[in-house]
C-alpha cells in the first residue's frame, strides 16, 4: 500500500488561471512525516474499495462520479438541475488543475499517472448549458491549456450499457432518464471533439469490465500505454 499524506482542507481563496476562486478546499501538504494507514478485515468486507476511495479522497478531495458525501452536495444538485453553469465549470476546472499540479510534484521516470478530466471534458460539457452562457464558459477552458496529458482516453458506450450501469448503482440523487439524456448529449460532444485534440483515442467500453484484469489490459493495449509493474507471484514451499 502506498503512503497517504496527511492533509488539511481550510477554506481558502486560490487563483486558478488568473481568476480568484473562493471557497475551494485546497490540499495543504503537511510538512511532518507521512501517515501510513492499513485497512484490514475479513473477505468481502470492502477493503480494496475503501483503500481506493480513501486514496482518491485524500487526493484533492474528490473521486469517481461525485459520490454522495464527497463532493459538495450543491454541485450534484446544480448538475442535475442544469444550474450555475459557470460555477460548476470553474469547480471542475479548478479540481482538474489541482490534480495536474499535484501530479507534477510526484512525477518521475517510469511512473504512469491517471487523471479524471482534461480540457476536452470542460468543452464537451458546454453542450449542457444554453448558448448564451457559452462565451463566459469558454473563458474557463483556458485553465486547461497547460495540462497537456500524454494520452487522453475518451470512453464511449451504447445508451443501453449506460442505462444498465446507472440503474445498477442506484443513487437516490440521480434521475436515470435525465442521466441517460445527459450522457447522449455529452457523449456526442466527446466524439465530435476528440479528433481536434492531440493524443486522444476513443474507446467503446461495451462488453468491458473494469473490475477484472482482462478489461484493464484491453484498455492498456488499445490506448498504447506502457506496461505496468506488478509483484511477481510464484509457487513456493518455503520462504527464501
Amino acid at each position: 500500500m502506498g503512503q497517504i499524506r496527511s492533509a488539511a482542507f481550510p477554506p481558502s481563496r486560490e487563483r486558478f488561471g488568473g481568476r480568484a476562486v473562493a471557497g475551494l478546499f485546497v490540499i495543504r501538504r503537511a510538512l511532518q512525516s507521512a501517515m501510513r494507514v492499513a485497512i484490514v478485515g475479513g473477505p468481502g468486507i470492502g477493503k480494496s474499495t475503501l483503500v481506493r476511495q480513501l486514496g482518491d479522497l485524500y487526493h484533492n478531495g474528490s473521486y469517481g462520479e461525485g459520490e454522495k458525501g464527497v463532493w459538495d452536495p450543491r454541485v450534484l444538485q446544480d448538475i442535475e438541475e442544469g444550474r450555475n453553469a459557470v460555477g460548476v465549470t470553474v469547480y471542475f476546472a479548478a479540481l482538474y488543475d489541482a490534480n495536474y499540479r499535484d501530479a507534477a510534484d510526484h512525477d518521475g521516470p517510469g511512473k504512469v499517472i491517471f487523471f479524471e478530466g482534461a480540457r476536452i471534458t470542460l468543452e464537451a460539457h458546454l453542450a449542457e448549458y444554453p448558448s448564451e452562457e457559452h462565451a463566459e464558459l469558454r473563458k474557463v477552458l483556458s485553465m486547461g491549456n497547460d495540462w497537456n496529458p500524454d494520452r487522453v482516453i475518451v470512453l464511449t458506450s451504447s445508451t443501453d450499457t449506460i442505462d444498465k450501469h446507472i440503474r445498477q448503482r442506484n443513487r437516490a440523487y440521480e434521475g436515470v432518464e435525465n442521466m441517460v439524456r445527459r450522457f447522449r448529449l455529452i457523449d456526442g460532444e466527446f466524439r465530435r471533439l476528440a479528433p481536434r485534440y492531440p493524443n486522444t483515442i476513443v474507446i467503446n467500453r461495451d462488453g468491458l469490465e473494469f473490475h477484472d484484469r482482462a478489461g484493464l489490459t484491453h484498455i492498456i493495449a488499445l490506448a498504447g500505454l506502457p506496461p505496468f509493474r506488478e509483484i511477481p507471484y510464484e509457487p513456493m514451499d518455503r520462504y527464501r
